[in-house]
């Protein structure tokens, strides 16, 4: 078994027999959180929970979209008092098990820790964080005077390079100056 990488995070329990509100943090939730699918504890990092020095593995037992987030049930938590000391957790895949992005698309996971470059400045920082904003995905971006949040925007990014691991940006003023 490979790397694991976050796929949701548990926001509360739901209902008493033990299923949580989970925000999924994937473009594919209907295959991640469908039922008899498997995934992986993590902590609040993101880190697998090892037992015996294995994984611990969840079994999704009923997954479907509520509201914004989406209902998850596993058959390791019975109950909502169990559930409710999820809140806060991650929830992994492990990633040999999640498809190739096609050519226009990165993982989440593929852009942390990329330089960022700007147009006509050369690399200005590194991702450090990425943020899944109602308005799209924003990049928290640690640079020599602070850690601004830079939207996602089509007109905005103008190459990820994932070789290079740059992300270059349209020079926009105040944005990334330094």
């Amino acid at each position: 078994m490979g790397e694991h990488i976050v796929v949701g995070k548990v926001r509360r329990a739901h209902g008493v027999r033990g299923a949580w509100a989970v925000e999924s943090v994937t473009d594919a939730p209907d295959a991640i959180f469908a039922s008899g699918a498997v995934l992986f504890a993590g902590d609040r990092d993101g880190n697998p929970v090892l037992e015996q020095g294995a994984p611990v593995a969840l079994h999704i037992e009923d997954g479907r979209p509520m509201n914004r987030e989406w209902l998850v049930r596993v058959r390791e938590v019975t109950d909502r008092d169990v559930a409710d000391t999820w809140r806060g957790r991650c929830l992994l895949a492990d990633a040999d098990t999640l498809p190739e992005p096609d050519e226009d698309e990165i993982y989440i996971r593929d852009i942390l820790g990329m330089q960022v470059a700007v147009e006509g400045l050369g690399v200005v920082g590194t991702v450090r964080d990425v943020y899944d904003a109602p308005q799209g995905f924003i990049l928290e971006v640690e640079t020599a005077t602070g850690r601004p949040l830079v939207p996602w925007h089509d007109d905005l990014v103008q190459d990820v390079d994932e070789e290079a691991r740059v992300i270059t940006l349209a020079h926009l003023d105040g944005l990334l100056d330094g």
